[in-house]
């Protein structure tokens, strides 16, 4: 061949251009690391991307995640054969859609590739077309549900840094405050509170990390500072190769719900308060098991009576609500007492005040309890006076015996006892002196091993006839 014949390299790579420039499909030289060295400006009309965009970055950035193993085992097949390979893939627009290739590949010579491509998308979803279109009803009705939700609904992206918000619906614009251009992009621990519960922050991770539903009760707050409880339920996506891609989150304002369950504590604790200051806490639980007559009968149990002295000349001298603000001073004191000792404050009938220790709950100290409630009684009402500056004075009675106790009726609940012991107990008190505590022998045997106790004698008790009684008047030294 002549030099005239032989052909010119600047001709050949002219020749090269034009056919690039010119050719119906998309032409590409690739080159083993991964990039494209050059390409025709029909991938700038058909994906958007300029050509220095398109060469900038790894052409598997531009791949569908979905479509990224199969490629690259194709790449690999690339560079070991001799012969052309086909294949397809989704390449990704710069409008954010992708576009389906058909390739046709040549095996890599000295580190390039020749790559030549036809957009085949309207091919590839035409014998798809009735697929198509009920698949897009179905999407667009799915849109407009989720629109129109009153739950928000919100979807992170797991395989983003920092699992960010890629949607939010209309609603959970409305149940937080924020728009979807403030908080797409970030993680959706912005919303939680510092006094959410740390337990249910804790399942929520660990589900997350284990790829699991749940559902927990956050406390949360919105964009104007306000707190609301958000229950929260985020559901796994997993793709075809069973990788998690993505968490759903429904929320629920369920504030209402909250402030009304916790408005219906609030009431409930109040009205158990109320009910235990009427009636011992285990008869309380007791009427809550069972209806109708809760009585039991206590073998030994101990009994205070007390009764204000001179009360009825003292109420003539006072009005009546002075009077009351006294007594209430004066038992209020007494009540603290019963609390200290643990004895069962049983009723007030007009100034007389009553107590039993050994009931509802047993207890073997019941007569010593007694004895320390009726002394500090003694005590305690020596700082109480009259506007007139006039001392005030009890008389208490004790007595140890056996009682039947417990509620009955269905109305205006009472704690109260029934039997003799109760009866004789009141007669120590009647028939007692002011400042001064008179037990019976019965509660003497009791008490005689630690307090000072001092005979009366013989007196005549209504309905009993001649008792022998007893002073209470200290404990022992040393007790």
């Amino acid at each position: 061949m002549s030099r005239e014949d032989q052909p010119d390299s600047l001709s050949v790579d002219s020749a090269l251009t034009a056919f690039f420039e010119l050719s119906p499909d998309l032409l590409c030289m690739r080159n083993d690391k991964g990039y494209f060295t050059r390409l025709n400006p029909l991938w700038t009309k058909i994906l958007g991307w300029s050509l220095e965009e398109l060469r900038s970055r790894p052409w598997v950035d531009f791949l569908h995640p979905d479509d990224l193993v199969a490629t690259l085992e194709i790449e690999d097949r690339c560079h070991h054969t001799a012969t052309p390979i086909k294949h397809q893939n989704r390449y990704l627009s710069k409008n954010g859609g992708y576009r389906w290739l058909s390739w046709r590949l040549s095996p890599y010579q000295q580190g390039q590739s020749v790559g030549i491509a036809e957009d085949v998308t309207e091919n590839y979803w035409q014998s798809r077309e009735l697929y198509r279109a009920g698949i897009q009803e179905a999407l667009k009705l799915r849109d407009q549900a989720i629109a129109a939700s009153s739950v928000g609904i919100v979807i992170a992206h797991t395989r983003l840094p920092d699992m960010p918000l890629i949607y939010v619906n209309p609603a959970f614009e409305r149940i937080t405050g924020y728009s979807a251009e403030e908080v797409l992009g970030l993680n959706c621990r912005f919303l939680q509170c510092p006094e959410t519960d740390p337990n249910e922050l804790q399942r929520l991770r660990e589900a997350i990390k284990a790829g699991k539903h749940c559902t927990v009760t956050l406390l949360n707050r919105r964009k104007d500072g306000t707190p609301f409880w958000n229950e929260l339920t985020i559901s796994p996506i997993y793709n075809s190769q069973q990788e998690l891609t993505h968490f759903v989150g429904v929320q629920t304002d369920i504030s209402d719900r909250i402030n009304a369950e916790q408005a219906l504590r609030l009431e409930k604790a109040k009205s158990e308060r109320l009910l235990l200051n009427v009636l011992p806490r285990s008869i309380v639980q007791e009427l809550k098991q069972c209806q109708g007559t809760l009585a039991q009968q206590f073998p030994e149990v101990s009994i205070l009576f007390a009764d204000i002295v001179g009360f009825t000349t003292l109420a003539a001298q006072m009005q009546p609500l002075e009077l009351i603000s006294l007594l209430n001073q004066i038992f209020s004191a007494f009540d603290e007492l019963a609390d200290r000792h643990g004895v069962e404050k049983i009723k007030t009938i007009g100034d007389a005040y009553m107590v039993a220790s050994g009931l509802p709950v047993a207890r073997d100290d019941h007569a010593e309890a007694i004895a320390e409630m009726a002394l500090d009684m003694i005590t305690a009402l020596q700082s109480f006076r009259t506007r007139q500056g006039v001392p005030l004075h009890i008389r208490i009675g004790i007595n140890t015996g056996t009682v039947v106790a417990g509620v009955i009726g269905t109305r205006k609940f009472i704690y109260d006892l029934w039997g003799d012991a109760v009866n004789v107990a009141s007669r120590m008190e009647s028939s007692g002196l002011p400042s001064q505590i008179q037990v019976t022998a019965a509660t003497y045997e009791r008490l005689q091993e630690k307090y000072q106790l001092a005979q009366r004698g013989v007196i005549t008790v209504k309905g009993k006839g001649k008792m022998t009684t007893y002073w209470l008047t200290g404990r022992k030294d040393g007790e």
